[in-house]
């Protein structure tokens, strides 16, 4: 899916500013289910990363189409990345693990019949080796997808467009970055059971020779 100008406009925001103020609008605003974020902090060659998740909220609409299989979300949340010692800067993907019929308890993944677009059993760790989840834009205008029975699905905040090339994550340099996202919308098709979604926050440094990656993971919440 290709992102909209102003929410490309946001991320420039966030590089000048380190952090900008979301404020939370749009339909349904008024009835958010608020949720804990979360923090994690680690060591990492060359220094330290330090991830926080915090005002997150989100809305869960009736779809228009009115269809038992088909669910649609609002979410909303500010991300802030701090760096210690060489780690200057890095690479922020943000956006919600999405499942139907999973279970996104302790381990966050990676049982048999998972279908997804990153390996969610080497992530759960947050010591993953792995690179941030691959750029994607087949999520629609709107960011809907098809998610069958015991299928699940990384949704990123970030979808946009350079040059032709899909985007879904967020350069900073020095020791402070972030994002900030307000009533982005997912909609969700041929769930036919329980759906559920948790944020996800990968961060890619460098320190030296070495390269990182640490991931947070927000607290899971039922779609319906």
């Amino acid at each position: 899916m290709m992102i909209n100008k102003r929410t490309a406009r946001l991320a420039t925001t966030v590089a000048a500013a380190g952090l900008a103020a979301a404020a939370l609008g749009g339909a349904g605003a008024a009835d958010a289910a608020k949720l804990p974020g979360g923090h994690k902090a680690k060591q990492v060659p060359g220094g330290s990363v330090s991830i926080r998740l915090f005002d997150e909220s989100y809305t869960v609409q009736r779809p228009v189409t009115n269809v038992p299989t088909s669910r649609e979300v609002f979410v909303s949340g500010k991300v802030r990345v701090n760096t210690g010692g060489d780690v200057k800067g890095g690479t922020i993907t943000t956006g919600y693990l999405i499942g139907c019929q999973l279970n996104f308890g302790a381990g966050a993944g990676g049982g048999a019949g998972i279908e997804s677009d990153l390996d969610l059993s080497a992530l759960a760790t947050g010591d993953s080796p792995l690179s941030p989840p691959a750029a994607t834009d087949d999520t629609g205008a709107n960011a809907s997808f098809s998610l069958g029975p015991g299928t699940a699905k990384f949704v990123p905040v970030i979808r946009t467009s350079i040059d032709d090339t899909a985007v879904n994550s967020f350069n900073f340099t020095g020791s402070t970055g972030g994002v900030a996202y307000s009533q982005e919308r997912f909609g969700v098709d041929g769930c036919a059971g329980f759906a559920q979604a948790r944020a996800l926050v990968n961060v890619q440094v460098s320190g030296g020779d070495a390269k990182a990656n640490v991931t947070l993971y927000g607290k899971p919440f039922s779609i319906g």
